[in-house]
């Protein structure tokens, strides 16, 4: 089964690669700049989303093709909600059954290898953490949205029958191929841009550096460097990773794998299990857009399944992005009484 025929429904988008553009003068030349010419495909669990929130999504993020089909898919919307207020009924407490078991024995010394890398330990020093297979299908999945582009990537890469150790490499080894990170100094701001097509791209903190010899030669204004500030930007952790809340498993990392992986008929994956055992204070209050209070306690929450359901998503055209983080330095110097 393909990308493509995954949960197609009747008011798929055509894909193409723009919109018509405006009408050339008598030179050839146009008479209209165009704004917004690029864009990806993305499917979009429009089922699952409030209207205020697909009218939002369709205004900010969609091409005007899906724009003007607003009624269209609003007529839709409304239409599946009976189907969806059935599921929220039939399948309370889904989420609670979700099976997680061992990886087999045979690949124990893979797993303690990638415990022991120092990467792996400093992404998952907050919370106990182990290894498991886990049910694709019964994650609760808070994330709405998949770039279609990026998975036919990932499905791409994958071997046409993904043995045990083809999957503890793709799905948590704490090191994997990324994107390219840009680079821009903004001149005489002391700001920094970085940019990537990877969402995931992330400021990573700053912390105080002990000085060595090699750093007095970034010291471009001279004087005597007593301290020095790093910070570091970069990737979140590579393995796909859970949070096990009691008998509930949410997945925090590694959506759009999980998504391929699924596309794949495969029905369990292995995962890291970050275990919490006090949500209000160890789990994160907002994962994907959605509080914690509705992925944890609401009966039937959005499963990584209902992106597979018929109709329940919906394939857009999004204005293609990157995402930028900006490090910019503010020093106060002032004398004041002792």
């Amino acid at each position: 089964m393909s990308n493509h025929d995954l949960g197609t429904g009747v008011i798929d988008a055509p894909v193409t690669d723009g919109q018509e553009g405006p009408a050339a003068t008598p030179s050839g030349v146009s008479t209209v700049v165009q704004v917004g010419t690029h864009f990806f495909r993305q499917r979009y669990l429009f089922a699952f989303a409030t209207q205020a929130e697909v009218l939002q999504y369709l205004r900010t993020q969609s091409s005007d093709i899906d724009t003007n089909r607003q009624a269209e898919i609003m007529e839709a919307w409304v239409a599946l909600q009976t189907r969806v207020a059935e599921l929220l009924n039939t399948e309370g407490g889904l989420a609670d059954t979700i099976t997680l078991s061992s990886i087999p024995e045979e690949y124990r010394g893979t797993l303690e290898g990638f415990a022991g890398d120092p990467l792996f330990q400093k992404s998952f020093a907050t919370l106990p953490t182990g290894f498991a297979l886990v049910e694709i299908d019964k994650l609760v999945a808070a994330q709405r949205a998949v770039n279609l582009e990026y998975v036919d990537r990932l499905v791409a890469s994958l071997p046409s029958e993904p043995s045990m150790a083809n999957l503890l490499q793709v799905c948590v080894s704490p090191k994997r191929q990324m994107d390219p990170i840009q680079h821009l100094e903004m001149i005489g701001q002391s700001v920094h841009v970085f940019s990537s097509p990877n969402s995931d791209i992330r400021f990573l903190g700053a912390f105080v550096k002990p000085l060595v010899p090699e750093d007095l030669e970034y010291a471009a204004m001279g004087g005597i460097p007593a301290a020095a500030v790093i910070a570091f930007v970069g990737y979140g952790a590579a393995p796909i990773n859970v949070f096990q809340v009691g008998r509930r498993v949410v997945l925090n990392n590694g959506f759009h794998r999980v998504f391929a992986l699924r596309s794949r008929e495969l029905k369990e994956i292995p995962v890291v299990v970050q275990q919490v055992r006090n949500p209000l204070l160890e789990c994160p209050p907002v994962i994907a857009g959605l509080p914690k209070e509705y992925l944890l306690n609401v009966p039937r929450p959005v499963l990584m399944k209902d992106f597979f359901e018929p109709d329940f998503a919906i394939t857009l055209q999004v204005k293609e992005r990157i995402k930028t983080v900006t490090v910019a330095t503010n020093v106060g110097q002032h004398d004041v009484p002792a």
